[in-house]
């Protein structure tokens, strides 16, 4: 179960780029981390690992359980029947985004993002020699919802080849149905497109909600689907460096071993492995006091915001996100995230991070005890009287 007793002090001592980025006086909500202790088994697998002293060469990661872990939770949690001979371990999500759109596009392609996005998912492309095929969500009274006809169009471009979906969506915490799913695959398929599908905040979605995985309602039974995954988000592993890579078919793995030789990505350290089949295996029920203060807090957040009219929000369906939209603010006074920075001493992640035509939003971590957090929006109602 989470610590809801968690104190600045305590989180500050602990270390941690979240934390330590800014100055003592500042309530960092920004970077993706939540500030709950991991589960006991995690932390027993690392333990067990260290006083056994077996720190020389392991078994590769997908002999120490990850990827039969993998495709186990994605059958009982999910109804998906991944396999876990389809799965190669690597670092991190990064790593993995990076690594698909080099092996499922060439440089100069047009690579298809849904903005506001994960910034990772546009440099990963530019990085790359890509160029980003950008299909703006499309803000409705409901929520964020895909732009199907921008889609069709950027998916007909001869230079486009591949696709990044983040599901669920970060920053904007929209959960896809699978209708939704369906007709994205019915566009990729149609003009050859490969989908890279991130799912790394599946488990962390409110009901009535529920997480489909794409590849499990793709028209072509996901042949030519790629899924991310990582307990990191889930639970808080940021810093075991674990996540795998799941191919929808053998000509997606061979494309992709093709353009990675062995070794190129390196290999994930014993520990890692062992932390993320303990997460996957025997977390579940710290899982389930997480998600019970996420909920609390997520409410809390939105009934922050329906009291007031300069601020606009769509309540986030899954992740521990909120994507907030300051109306009014002071001009000259910069964006929604330096404008609370300075006067409510907040750190929230700019949205200007997320997509260049977002200085007004800003992203808030929710993922904290709800003292901290109660104390963060007090501070933004008070700098919110400035403008």
């Amino acid at each position: 179960m989470a610590d809801l007793e968690l104190t600045e002090a305590a989180l500050r001592g602990r270390g941690g780029k979240k934390w330590r980025t800014y100055a003592d006086d500042v309530l960092p909500m920004w970077l993706a981390d939540m500030d709950f202790q991991p589960a006991e088994a995690v932390r027993r697998a690392v333990l067990e690992t260290a006083r056994a002293g077996t720190f020389t060469y392991p078994f590769d990661a997908e002999h120490r359980g990850v990827g039969e872990a993998f495709a186990a939770r994605m059958r009982t949690r999910f109804g998906w029947e991944a396999r876990a001979d389809r799965t190669a371990v690597i670092a991190d999500l990064v790593q993995g985004l990076t690594a698909t759109v080099m092996a499922y596009s060439e440089p100069g392609d047009g690579v298809i993002v849904l903005s506001p996005i994960y910034p990772p998912f546009v440099r990963s492309v530019e990085v790359s020699g890509r160029k980003v095929a950008d299909v703006p969500m499309v803000d409705g009274p409901d929520g964020f919802a895909i732009d199907f006809d921008l889609l069709a169009r950027q998916a007909a471009r001869p230079d486009v080849r591949l696709m990044l979906l983040c599901h669920p969506h970060n920053p904007t915490g929209r959960v896809f149905t699978a209708e939704e799913l369906r007709h994205l695959s019915e566009v990729a398929l149609e003009h050859g497109v490969v989908v890279v599908s991130d799912e790394v905040h599946a488990d962390l979605v409110y009901a009535p909600h529920a997480h489909t995985v794409f590849s499990a309602v793709a028209l072509d039974s996901g042949a030519t689907t790629v899924t991310l995954q990582s307990a990191t988000k889930t639970f808080n592993l940021g810093g075991l460096r674990c996540a795998v890579v799941h191919f929808g078919s053998e000509s997606l793995r061979r494309r992709f071993t093709a353009t990675f030789p062995d070794r190129v990505l390196g290999r994930v350290s014993g520990v890692s492995a062992a932390a993320t089949a303990a997460a996957w295996n025997e977390g579940d029920e710290w899982l389930g006091g997480v998600l019970e203060i996420l909920e609390l807090n997520r409410r809390r957040v939105f009934d922050w915001v329906a009291a007031h009219s300069d601020v606009r929000a769509h309540m986030p369906e899954g992740t521990y996100f909120a994507w907030l939209e300051f109306t009014q603010l002071p001009p000259g006074g910069g964006s929604a995230h330096e404008h609370l920075l300075k006067n409510a001493r907040v750190a929230l992640q700019a949205g200007e991070d997320f997509a260049a035509s977002c200085p007004t939003w800003a992203r808030l971590n929710f993922a904290t005890s709800p003292l901290i957090l109660a104390e963060a929006l007090g501070r933004m109602e008070a700098a919110l009287t400035l403008t």
